[in-house]
């Protein structure tokens, strides 16, 4: 795929006129900024997760765990114990 390729069409039509808005503003075309985001995907150099982050329930693990709740499990297969328990 190149950067020409790409097709933004499936992305939220309200994210996508924000992301234009602010190239725009920045004085960027969405070509330009595409481009740069293919070549940064292609060297491995960040993945969609730097760009989503993570969703609500990730966040809600996350801070359980931070408050010191949650399960923690010596090994791999304790932890795989304890999930299969819980089936």
């Amino acid at each position: 795929m190149t950067p020409a390729t790409v097709d933004l069409s499936q992305v939220d039509s309200t994210v996508r006129a924000q992301v234009l808005q602010t190239l725009s503003a920045s004085g960027l075309s969405e070509q330009l900024f595409l481009g740069h985001l293919y070549r940064l995907f292609g060297q491995g150099q960040f993945s969609l997760l730097d760009i989503l982050g993570p969703n609500a329930e990730s966040l809600a693990a996350i801070q359980e765990l931070e408050e010191g709740r949650g399960v923690v499990s010596a090994s791999v297969d304790d932890l795989f114990a304890d999930l299969h328990a819980i089936d």
